[in-house]
């Protein structure tokens, strides 16, 4: 950010200002307007002073007719305050620099600033610190960058020298902050990636963890316990066979009834199904041919009941795959009504009446 701006001989009037903007009246007999020594937009220092009370700080210059100085940062006053005095009558306006911006030194020469040295596009021909320089952490490890003390420590431990090498940059001791463990491992930072190689204790670790114990595995009782198990459990079942009714699955539910032995009887008149339980028990189960049925199976019913109104569309719960083969209507009250349109989504309800009632609706159609 630039610093305002200090300007040599300059020195204006303006007249009843109050606190707001200073109105430049000109430049008063052997001294400089501020328009002639900055430009407009640009930051100033000025002292403003008619003669009983006093403010400084940073204003921002308007030029223009008139040119106008505003009051930007207020930085202090003879009142002892950071706001803008209330100035009535001439005041006398100039630039000078605030105490608050000067740097000083001290007893011992040195020089406090509270914030940053800036050298622009320009290089210090020589920086020597005596105490402790912070610089920011690296952003491109291929660059001139400065390198502060967190990201050089242990960072380049072995340069690329050919020969299929490459250059490791991080070696971490992981998990033994103290002492080696079974949980420790080294881990090398590389250009493609981290290899992790366990310490000596972690190496132990996995060794009784993962390697068979010694033992006579060739006559070990427990082998020869199972394999009696399951020879016994293979003698315990029903031996091989042609079986006419075996059925490998049902329908997965646990309720499903497996008939082993199927007979369709009396179809002439009433057809039912006889059939054997697995338990050797008979059952049957009465069937309904289709001429018994309310509908042909390539149909269905619709039956519900809807609040209507005289021109109102009314929709079947589920639509019919083609145009309904009937509607039939009941209501409560004597009312006319009749529909129209009728497709495989509704129909549209009239009434001589445009009274709002509930009727019941019947309908059928195809699938």
């Amino acid at each position: 950010m630039a610093a305002p701006l200090l300007l040599d001989l300059v020195l204006e009037t303006a007249t009843n200002p109050g606190t707001a903007s200073f109105v430049l009246n000109g430049a008063v007999q052997d001294r400089r307007s501020f328009a002639s020594a900055a430009p407009g937009g640009g930051q100033v220092f000025y002292f403003a002073d008619d003669g009983t009370q006093a403010e400084w700080g940073v204003g921002v210059l308007t030029v223009g007719t008139p040119n106008t100085l505003s009051r930007q940062t207020v930085t202090g006053t003879t009142q002892n305050t950071a706001q803008a005095l209330n100035f009535t009558g001439t005041v006398r306006v100039y630039s000078w620099v605030p105490a608050s911006y000067t740097p000083v030194l001290d007893g011992n020469g040195s020089l406090a600033l509270r914030g940053n040295i800036t050298a622009g596009s320009a290089a210090f021909s020589s920086l020597q610190v005596y105490a402790e320089a912070l610089v920011p952490s690296v952003t491109s490890w291929g660059s001139q960058q400065a390198v502060p003390a967190v990201d050089a420590q242990n960072r380049f431990i072995n340069k690329d020298i050919g020969g299929g090498n490459f250059p490791v940059l991080n070696i971490q001791l992981v998990n033994a902050p103290t002492e080696d463990n079974s949980a420790a491992y080294f881990q090398f930072l590389t250009t493609w990636g981290a290899l992790a190689v366990p310490t000596n204790a972690n190496v132990s670790n996995q060794i009784r963890s993962y390697a068979q114990p010694i033992g006579n595995y060739a006559q070990s009782q427990a082998l020869t316990d199972t394999a009696a198990y399951l020879q016994s459990q293979i003698n315990n079942k029903q031996p091989t066979g042609t079986y006419v009714t075996t059925q490998p699955t049902t329908s997965g539910s646990s309720g499903d009834l497996k008939i082993n032995a199927v007979n369709f009887s009396n179809s002439a008149n009433a057809p039912y199904l006889s059939g054997y339980k697995p338990d050797g028990s008979l059952t049957s189960y009465i069937l309904a041919q289709i001429g018994d049925l309310p509908l042909d199976r390539s149909k269905k019913l619709h039956c519900w009941q809807v609040v209507i109104q005289n021109g109102q569309r009314v929709n079947f719960p589920s639509g019919f795959s083609g145009s309904p083969d009937s509607i039939n209507f009941n209501t409560t009250q004597r009312l006319d009504l009749w529909w129209t349109n009728a497709d495989s989504g509704g129909f549209t309800i009239n009434s001589n009446s445009n009274a709002s009632q509930q009727i019941s609706v019947i309908a059928s159609g195809p699938r």
